[in-house]
């Protein structure tokens, strides 16, 4: 009895590695005694037409997550087809030992209902990014995730009203002057060319400095699928000038330079001199630029975290600039009436020249956007073709107290009458390019800041410092009396040449935006 206890012991652990072989490898140490299997396995209930069809046996491959959602179960065939999960059934628990038909379930808890399956598409994509409207509620926008994780990953939709203002620091390329202010020893009469003179305004610009302004924008799409919009953007900088000041104290003699085309000599007007006049002279300039243009915007292409948009429509562009130059002398007590102006006690000279440049033409470029988490980059860049209205003023005068009275003279010394005093105007082609780009982080969905940089160039412009004309006929300067007799001029000096050039902005800027 024993030995047929021991045969069925031994046929019994025999036959029981085989008989869970399709379930899960025991250690030994286990076989023997009743063990629970921990590994759950929960199929789910299928519908549809393929309901009662069950995949064929060793063809069932292991499940994956959905994209779209945790907890579905995608089961798929051989051949890349998808299977319904096979129907739910639950049984008494398995244990070691016991023969497991194939595709018996292993039950957890109670039965759980699970839905029809759920078919897997492409991911949902803004219009934004791919110019397409999707049906439906909006989706999260895809370039807001990746790098970060929350709530502001999610956007109530696509933005049709887009409005930015940003803060401007700018430099505007300055022109180089003629001499305009001398000093020297009394000897030298500060003409150039002299031992000792020594040029104190002029051979370079009057002003580096930055200006600050603002710049204002907006873009209207119409309709979700922001394919054609609406683009704006105003921007102005503060006027700003410059001055230049000195006088006698500092600088016992201050002359104005200027060619004595008469005599074809470098030759120069005393303002003041020790023994003869104190005196004082002041250079102001002014600056102003300011810009408008509005465009069509079409959307060209993008991807799911970049876009580029053609733009194309109007751009406007004013530049102003001026210069005076104001001088003051009064002679000194006791000096010789006949020596300067004759008979005079006191008085001032000014000239003025001011140039005013308004340009417009037609514009086209491109605008683009890449985004990655919060941050984004944004560029532009476009060129205008146009034409510039310019026009140049240009004035003089003296006021001169003499010892019989008052008096008042037009012209001063660089601004003669009969000569270049006036106003003069032209129309010139103008290119208008301009590049910019900025790089800027998202607050939340709707406001987002930025940095960023800008540069502009207008072809033909009129500048104060490309219109003095320092070859004067001395025989045009009011109260200015010469030694013995001078010749005659061939032509008029000082001219009006209407010369243009070319002028240059460039800085940064620091922006707000908000999408709405």
């Amino acid at each position: 009895m024993s030995r047929i206890r021991t045969a069925a012991v031994g046929l019994f652990l025999a036959a029981a590695p085989a008989a869970t072989a399709q379930d899960v490898v025991r250690p030994a140490a286990s076989l023997g005694r009743i063990q629970v299997i921990e590994s759950p396995v929960v199929r789910a209930q299928a519908t549809g037409p393929m309901a009662s069809a069950a995949p064929p046996a060793g063809n069932l491959q292991m499940p994956r997550p959905l994209p779209q959602g945790p907890g579905v179960t995608e089961y798929r065939g051989p051949t890349g087809g998808q299977y319904p999960a096979p129907a739910a059934t639950f049984a008494p628990p398995s244990y070691a030992g016991a023969p497991i038909g194939y595709g018996a379930p292993m039950p957890v808890g109670p039965p759980v209902a699970v839905g029809p399956p759920v078919a897997v598409g492409p991911p949902s994509v803004l219009p934004m990014e791919t110019g397409a409207a999707p049906a439906g509620p909006a989706p999260a926008r895809p370039y807001l995730g990746g790098l970060f994780a929350g709530p502001l990953h999610t956007l109530t939709g696509p933005n049709k009203l887009q409005l930015q203002a940003d803060f401007l620091l700018w430099y505007i390329g300055g022109n180089e002057y003629s001499p305009l202010l001398t000093t020297s020893v009394p000897s030298s009469s500060g003409i150039l060319g002299q031992p000792t003179t020594q040029v104190l305004a002029g051979d370079r610009p009057f002003s580096n400095s930055l200006y600050a302004g603002g710049k204002f924008g907006a873009v209207y799409w119409f309709g979700n699928q922001q394919k054609w919009g609406v683009d704006a953007n105003l921007f102005i900088l503060a006027d700003r000038g410059s001055e230049f000041a000195t006088n006698t104290n500092e600088n016992p003699l201050l002359a104005r330079p200027f060619t004595n085309v008469n005599q074809g000599i470098p030759f120069s007007e005393i303002v003041g001199a020790p023994g003869l006049a104190t005196g004082s002279v002041v250079i102001n300039t002014e600056t102003s630029l300011w810009g408008a243009e509005i465009n069509a915007r079409r959307y060209l292409g993008s991807t799911q975290c970049s876009r580029v948009d053609l733009i194309a429509g109007y751009r406007f562009l004013q530049f102003n600039e001026g210069i005076t130059i104001t001088e003051t002398f009064a002679r000194t007590p006791g000096s010789n009436l006949a020596v300067g102006v004759p008979n005079s006690l006191f008085g001032t000279v000014s000239d003025s020249f001011r140039t005013e440049n308004t340009f417009h033409g037609g514009q086209i470029g491109f605008a683009g956007e890449f985004r990655r988490g919060r941050w984004y980059a944004e560029w532009r860049a476009a060129v205008a073709l146009g034409y510039t209205r310019q026009s140049l003023s240009i004035a003089g005068g003296q006021n001169i107290q003499f010892d019989t009275g008052p008096a008042a003279f037009t012209g001063g010394l660089l601004a003669l009458p009969g000569a270049n005093i006036g106003k003069f105007s032209q129309d010139k082609f103008a290119a208008l390019p301009e590049v910019g780009f900025k790089i800027g982080y998202h607050l939340t969905p709707r406001w987002r800041v930025a940095v960023g940089y800008n540069f502009m160039y207008l072809s033909s412009v009129l500048r104060p410092s490309e219109n003095i004309d320092t070859g004067l006929d001395v025989t045009r300067i009011p109260n200015f009396p010469l030694p013995g007799t001078t010749p005659a001029v061939g032509g008029v000096r000082p001219t009006v040449n209407l010369r243009d050039s070319g002028v240059f902005a460039q800085g940064v800027s620091f922006s707000v935006q908000f999408n709405f």
